[in-house]
């Protein structure tokens, strides 16, 4: 390939991992909502981040698709933060559509009866497959030909054995993003895969310029466990 030619960029978003890691991260002690990002303000950041800290391939990378996944409450536990996360989904689609998919994949619930009503327990509702979709898309990705690198912007252990299969399989480079900041020595591993695969490091600056920040003056979800958040 041409040195000239931009590098066609996939990535795939493993949304509440991001979200939530950079909370930690960046904005310990402050409302999760406030840590929202914006999936392809998100991308742009890697695309900047990634030219300045892969010196083994420094050809300028252009965005040509973001496949993002999310957990979302179902209408019987929490209708206002499921209409949020539509509404949120839409925000982040409009204007990038041909460059943006967000899925929305629904939480998983313990059910209890109040008397012959069947309910949601609200306290288990937890992400389950959110993960599984994610590295299907990255292998499907990394095998269509249609990208020259494939990131995955996770920090789940359980989505290695995806990029190691996206590697071996796939006709594009793979790699990973991670969030990182220097005085924190917990953020600069990476995901142990077969073969070690480049990783960018994206800053507090990163993320400041990839906040959604509109989402903080939506109105807020009720309280859930963090292993359950939804945002």
């Amino acid at each position: 390939m041409s040195e000239n030619v931009p590098l066609r960029l996939g990535v795939v978003i493993d949304y509440q991992n991001v979200h939530l890691v950079a909370a930690d991260l960046f904005m310990p002690g402050r409302p999760v909502q406030e840590s929202l990002i914006d999936p392809y303000r998100f991308a742009c950041q890697l695309v900047l981040a990634r030219a300045s800290t892969n010196k083994q391939d420094d050809r300028v990378a252009e965005i040509a698709r973001v496949e993002v996944f999310r957990g979302q409450p179902i209408m019987e536990d929490d209708p206002v933060t499921h209409q949020r996360n539509l509404e949120q989904a839409q925000r982040w689609i409009r204007g990038h559509a041909t460059t943006v998919d967000v899925h929305l994949h629904p939480l998983t619930y313990d059910w209890d009866y109040r008397g012959d009503r069947r309910v949601p327990i609200r306290e288990t509702r937890r992400e389950k497959g959110v993960d599984v979709l994610c590295a299907l898309t990255l292998v499907d990705m990394a095998r269509s030909g249609l990208y020259d690198v494939v990131v995955l912007a996770s920090r789940d252990r359980d989505l290695a054995p995806a990029l190691d299969h996206a590697d071996r399989a796939g006709r594009a480079k793979v790699e990973a993003a991670k969030w990182y900041d220097p005085a924190q020595l917990d953020s600069d591993g990476f995901l142990h895969t077969t073969r070690r695969l480049w990783t960018t490091p994206m800053t507090k600056k990163h993320f400041q310029a990839s906040r959604d920040l509109r989402s903080i003056n939506d109105p807020q979800p009720h309280p859930a466990a963090r292993g359950g958040m939804i945002s």
